[in-house]
């Protein structure tokens, strides 16, 4: 395998875009299928995934703190001390997973029981976060390992894979879940063992890649000799992490406020989210190649390029996210007909998919600073500056416009663009000021 550090920021970016979109496009078939088979168990999935959602933020812990290293020591042309790091990532994060698979299997139900569900779409779920906890081993094992692969610079390598493990698992859901031939239609079984066969089959492939193209061991006593790595990657990447499982809970929070405007509301909100999770995706490409680009000059000394390169990416997701807001916007007739025919909810859509094109300047400035500063190991105060602003300025701010103001949803899209401006503004005197 080549290893570089002279990579543009399209080359590392472009293939973690097409990878973005190939799991997005996963999302999308997915509800079709599990649609397709019955409502109950598009519910059902919905609900497991939603609990599944903190197990998927933990399994880059190792992963987000080896690309940050990997970065720095390929930059520095410590080459042989970043293999070494991406062994003891993969290795640590794998057995992370194998706890995280256990909790899931205890816990997961008990939560499930808590959303007061209907005893059929609770019993579904319940076998799909069991099947989940078994794949907890295999996903965290992948995630650190391509994780490792993009500090290394192989986001085609990353790409490819991406693309061979969605056709896999769509291939294997659609003949599980809605069965074909002597092949029984299996529902939430179906799907929960087609998850666990892609997860083994694409993590056996990334070990051999690997082993093969690093020379990695994945052994655990040397893992147990280098403990201390263990340390350092967990703290680099457990304020973020936290900042994700957090963000996820007012996420929640704020639905429930969403919820109180009545079905439109609710609908509209979740045709929107879909958009807005594609346009997070291109901020995101951007995001990480440019969080490799950082790393490698930081690396290498060069502090005053690190500082224009995050200022750079900032400058060129936010044109592209925006752009691709507007295209969406352009097109919102026939993407909200995808879902539903009901005219109030398609021109509530259009008015939030209007105010969304305004709000991605400021997310796209937020998202790729808050990864920069993360780069460069400023890890603890991005999080806590941008937790402080959403559950201090931007939670009540969106109660206040969309309750007591009477502006409904609409309220809350203003409270987004105020929230994510404000984060802008600090991301952005935090990397003039440290970097």
């Amino acid at each position: 395998m080549k290893i570089t550090t002279n990579a543009t920021l399209f080359q590392l970016s472009y293939p973690l875009f097409l990878q973005s979109l190939v799991m997005f496009t996963v999302m999308v078939i997915d509800m079709m299928i599990w649609s397709a088979h019955s409502p109950d168990t598009a519910a059902a999935l919905s609900v497991a995934g939603q609990v599944l959602r903190v197990a998927v933020e933990l399994s880059a812990v190792m992963g987000i703190g080896a690309v940050i290293t990997i970065s720095q020591q390929l930059g520095s042309g410590q080459t042989d001390a970043a293999r070494l790091t991406a062994d003891i990532a993969c290795t640590a994060n794998a057995i992370l997973g194998g706890v995280m698979g256990v909790l899931l299997a205890v816990m997961g139900p008990w939560i499930l029981k808590l959303m007061t569900l209907s005893a059929e779409i609770e019993a579904s779920a319940t076998t799909y976060l069991y099947f989940s906890g078994a794949t907890m081993v295999f996903l965290f094992l992948g995630n650190a390992a391509v994780a490792c692969l993009r500090g290394f610079g192989q986001s085609r390598t990353v790409m490819a894979l991406s693309v061979l493990g969605a056709v896999l698992y769509l291939s294997l859901e659609y003949l599980l879940v809605l069965g074909a031939g002597p092949v029984p239609a299996l529902g939430v079984t179906g799907a929960g063992a087609a998850n666990l066969v892609t997860r083994v089959v694409v993590s056996i492939v990334l070990v051999i890649l690997l082993a093969r193209a690093l020379g990695l061991r994945f052994s655990l006593r040397q893992m147990w000799n280098h403990i201390a790595k263990i340390r350092r990657f967990a703290a680099l990447a457990l304020p973020s992490v936290s900042d994700f499982v957090a963000y996820g809970f007012y996420q929640m929070i704020l639905l429930g406020v969403i919820a109180t405007q009545g079905e439109v509301a609710v609908l509209s909100r979740a045709y929107v989210m879909i958009a807005m999770s594609f346009l997070t995706m291109v901020i995101m490409a951007v995001c990480q190649g440019s969080e490799v680009l950082i790393g490698y000059r930081l690396g290498a000394g060069n502090t005053k390029a690190a500082q224009r390169q995050g200022l750079r990416s900032s400058w060129i997701a936010a044109a592209l996210s925006t752009i691709c807001a507007i295209m969406i916007f352009a097109a919102v007739n026939p993407f909200i007909h995808l879902f539903t025919d009901d005219p109030e909810v398609l021109e509530l859509s259009r008015r939030l998919l209007w105010l969304t094109i305004f709000l991605q300047p400021c997310f796209a400035f937020n998202m790729i600073l808050f990864h920069a500063l993360r780069a460069i190991e400023d890890v603890r105060w991005p999080v806590l500056a941008s937790q402080s602003l959403s559950w201090l300025f931007g939670l009540p701010l969106a109660w206040f416009l969309c309750v007591p103001m009477g502006l409904g949803i609409i309220g809350v899209w203003y409270a987004f663009i105020a929230e994510e401006l404000c984060k802008a503004a600090v991301m952005l005197y935090r990397w003039t000021k440290v970097s």
